[in-house]
């Protein structure tokens, strides 16, 4: 980000087009690693991460694929693919950061126990009341943790949209067509006078 202040925007917004399609893509090859590993004993959980994370990039991978088409051919509508990916990942991680601070404002418990039945439904695994209290001091932990990382990553996504639609309105700039004519003009004799036009007599 701090690159981007002395590189110019087609470059940065590349360069954040690229680093999400990489991120993305590493976590997408855990996720496979993790199910080839498992493809004898496969579980609902791994199935559904691996197709998120391969959607997921395939999205990115259209939006860093349009972004550098858009850098090469100066056309700004192919920003859209990619305008649309971030603006939805920054509606996301402001749901999600607005859903923290409630967390910590006071509704952490009747999510903690929203959190214990769905475990207990999915995994059919009752919870004592000594796991429970062991797992709200957990939760409370991980909470501070999450809320760290979705704050940075909605200001991450503020900064990639700003700069994508800055790099969009580049595009979109008004380049003058020039006036100059591009055939010669034809040489101007002032001694020539034209013709008078001929008149003819009124017959009626």
């Amino acid at each position: 980000m701090l690159l981007c202040c002395c590189w110019p925007l087609g470059k940065c917004a590349k360069v954040l087009a690229c680093f999400d399609f990489m991120i993305v893509a590493f976590f997408f090859y855990k996720s496979f690693i993790l199910l080839m590993e498992t493809s004898n004993d496969l579980h609902w959980t791994t199935i559904v991460s691996f197709l998120f994370f391969l959607g997921f990039l395939v999205c990115q991978a259209l939006g860093f694929f349009f972004i550098v088409l858009a850098a090469r051919k100066k056309c700004a509508r192919y920003c859209l693919p990619r305008l649309v990916l971030i603006a939805g990942l920054t509606v996301c991680s402001l749901i999600v950061l607005i859903f923290m601070i409630t967390y910590f404002a006071g509704s952490a418990q009747s999510v903690n126990n929203f959190l214990f039945r769905v475990y207990e439904y999915f995994f059919g695994v009752p919870l004592t009341d000594a796991d429970k209290v062991e797992l709200k001091h957990e939760l409370r932990y991980y909470g501070a943790a999450f809320f760290v990382l979705a704050a940075l990553f909605f200001i991450y996504n503020v900064f990639a949209l700003w700069l994508t639609i800055k790099f969009k309105q580049s595009l979109n700039e008004f380049e003058p067509v020039p006036t100059e004519p591009t055939a010669p003009q034809l040489a101007h004799n002032p001694a020539y006078a034209e013709p008078p036009l001929k008149s003819y007599p009124n017959m009626a």
